[in-house]
C-alpha cells in the first residue's frame, strides 16, 4: 500500500462523493492521513484551511483541492506517473 504523507484527505463516510473518492484509493492501494470532519473540531480545521466545509477535500501540501473527480484525476496522475513506489 502507498501511503502519501503529504496528502490529507478530509471526508463524511455518509457522503456519495467521498465514498466515490475512498472506493478508488482503495481500488489503487493509496492510503493517507483521513480525517472524518463529523469528528469534534475537524470540520473547523477544513475551513481554515480553505475557506470552506466542502468534503471531499484533498489537502497537498496544505493546499486544498475540492471535487471528487478533480481529487481522482490528480490522485490517478500519480498512478499514472509510477508516484506510488
Amino acid at each position: 500500500m502507498a501511503y502519501l504523507s503529504n496528502l490529507t484527505l478530509y471526508f463524511k463516510p455518509t457522503c456519495p462523493f467521498c465514498l466515490k473518492v475512498l472506493a478508488y484509493m482503495e481500488q489503487q492501494d493509496i492510503a493517507c492521513e483521513m480525517r472524518d470532519t463529523r469528528q469534534p473540531g475537524v470540520r473547523d480545521e477544513l475551513v481554515a484551511i480553505g475557506g470552506k466545509g466542502q468534503v471531499p477535500c484533498l489537502v497537498i501540501d496544505g493546499e486544498p483541492l475540492y471535487e471528487s473527480d478533480d481529487i481522482i484525476a490528480y490522485l490517478h496522475g500519480l498512478v499514472a506517473a509510477g508516484e506510488l513506489g
